[in-house]
Formats: C-alpha cells, sequence, structure tokens
C-alpha cells in the first residue's frame, strides 16, 4: 500500500500544489519573468540478505540566490535532505523532501543542489544468495510565466552500481568509491549490476526526458510514471520498486555505490548554457557505458 500511496502523493502534488504555487507565487507584471522549479527524491534499500561489512554516508545540499536588479527576488529552499543507514535491520535510505528554486523580476539567476551517497560493503560466501529490495521515487516540476525571457530547469539522478571489489585491498575501496563518484575515466572496472533513474526538465526547451534502466539481475517489480512535456509548466514523476538477486561460485567481496543528485534552476533571461549539466547524471553514465561495453563484447 505504501508504494501506490507514495505515487498517489506524487500526482497530487502535481496536478493541485504546482498550479497553486505557479498561480500564486509566479503571478506578475508581463515587463517581469517569473519562474519556479522543484524536485522530491527518495531511494530506500532493505530486506539485505546479510549485514554490511563497511558503509559510508554522504549527504550535501547547497543554494545561490542572485538577483541581478533593484526588482528581482529569489526564493531557495532545500528540505529534508536527508542519508542515513541502520545495521539491525541492514537498511539505508537517502531522500530531498523538496528542493525548490522560485525567481521574480527582470533579471536573476537562483539554484537549488542536493547530494546523497550510500556506500555498503559485502562479504559474500561462495554460492550464498546475496539479496535486497529497492524503491526509487522522483517528482520534477518547472513552471515559467513569461517566455522567452525566462528559464527553468529540473533535473534529477536516482542510481546504483555493483562491483566487484575482491581484487582490491579493503583500505583501498574507498579510493575506488570516490573515482567511481568523480567519474574517473580511468576506472576499467564495469559494474557487475546498476539501476539508474534520471529525469530533465528544461523549460523553455526541447531537452526534456524521463527514463531508467537496470541489468538483468535486478527484477522491477512495479514501474509507475508520468510526464507532461510541453508549454510553460511541465512535469515528471516516476515510482519504481524492484529486488536485486545474484550468487556467486567464488567468495566475493560485493561493494554497492548508491547516489540520489537532483538539480534545479531558474534564470531571467534565459541563459544560453547551464554549465555542468553534461556531468551531472554521474552513475546512470557510468551504467550506460557499461552496457555499451558488454553488447560490444557480446558481437564480437
Amino acid at each position: 500500500m505504501k508504494r501506490y500511496l507514495y505515487l498517489g502523493l506524487a500526482k497530487q502534488f502535481v496536478l493541485m500544489v504546482t498550479p497553486i504555487v505557479a498561480s500564486s507565487v509566479l503571478a506578475s507584471s508581463p515587463s517581469q519573468a517569473a519562474s519556479l522549479a522543484f524536485a522530491q527524491e527518495e531511494l530506500n534499500f532493505t530486506n539485505f540478505s546479510q549485514s554490511f561489512g563497511i558503509i559510508d554516508r554522504q549527504n550535501q545540499a547547497s543554494t545561490n540566490a542572485s538577483p541581478f536588479t533593484d526588482d528581482a527576488t529569489v526564493l531557495t529552499i532545500n528540505q529534508q535532505v536527508q542519508t542515513d543507514f541502520t545495521f539491525t535491520p541492514p537498511q539505508a535510505y537517502t531522500q530531498v523532501g523538496l528542493s525548490l528554486v522560485n525567481g521574480q523580476g527582470t533579471s536573476y539567476f537562483g539554484t537549488a543542489d542536493t547530494f546523497g551517497g550510500i556506500v555498503g560493503n559485502f562479504d559474500i560466501d561462495a554460492g550464498k544468495l546475496f539479496s535486497f529490495d529497492f524503491t526509487a521515487y522522483l517528482n520534477l516540476g518547472t513552471s515559467i510565466d513569461n517566455p522567452p525571457q525566462e528559464n527553468a530547469k529540473a533535473i534529477g539522478d536516482i542510481s546504483f552500481l555493483l562491483f566487484d571489489t575482491s581484487y582490491i585491498e579493503p583500505t583501498n575501496i574507498s579510493d575506488f568509491v570516490a573515482n567511481v563518484l568523480s567519474g574517473n575515466q580511468s576506472i576499467n572496472t564495469n559494474p557487475l549490476d546498476y539501476f539508474s533513474l534520471t529525469g530533465n526538465i528544461n523549460t523553455a526547451g526541447n531537452d526534456d526526458f524521463l527514463t531508467y534502466q537496470n541489468s538483468q539481475n535486478i527484477s522491477l517489480l512495479n514501474e509507475l510514471d508520468a510526464s507532461n512535456f510541453g508549454g510553460n509548466q511541465e512535469t515528471a514523476s516516476a515510482f519504481i520498486s524492484g529486488s536485486y538477486q545474484r550468487s556467486f561460485e567464488n567468495k566475493t567481496n560485493l561493494t554497492l555505490v548508491a547516489v540520489r543528485k537532483s538539480q534545479v534552476k531558474v534564470a531571467a533571461p534565459e541563459p544560453s548554457t547551464y554549465v555542468g549539466s553534461i556531468l551531472f547524471f554521474g552513475l546512470g553514465a557510468i551504467a550506460l557505458k557499461a552496457k555499451r561495453r558488454r553488447n560490444n563484447t557480446n558481437l564480437m
């Protein structure tokens, strides 16, 4: 019941809250620009078949509000940005309740960014089944009222990768994970398995998308998504639940690397580029690269 409650709340927020906020907060004269962008994300891991060996977490949030004219105001909010875990029972989660930016006026720029990271390490005995369940929730929205003077953008990334780190010394695993998170191209190790849910809304713009992918050892149990692209108000939401199961012939050290990232931006006048947007989808890009490598290997 909880998974359907999440999607119901997401739809209610998109269909009810966003128009109310847009009509009240974004009301302005035709000569002024007003824009809104928001993101909500959550990634949960439950029912691990065994306890963590080593675990680490990261939880970051930042905002930037820059009004450039006397008539401009910028509001930035990051609420309920959390990353945590428990050992008994072994489970972990990372979330952002609401990341929001609202701008009004002739010239302004505002951003709100969040990042959550989870690293888990497991020693898997030969022939033993390793498993866990997960849920991923993503909700993005943007609104502008005076195109083409303003721009609103919301992007989100929920991803996790599983690596065989049996060949890495335990003291060096943290360095390996740091290289993964930084997108270091010198890493030659492909993930054993992966899941990625990413979304991008750019109003006004034509690069909107909502997509997800997974490897064969990850089973998706519920796949619920909805999007509304085009026009001055755009939304994208998804709720996905699934499970992971895999066993190994030999004793294996397995490392789970998971991230949840969001970035919302508003600007007037509309900027020509958004610096850093191309590099935003970190683990998703690594997962796609690994998938292409496997496909090329199978064709040889």
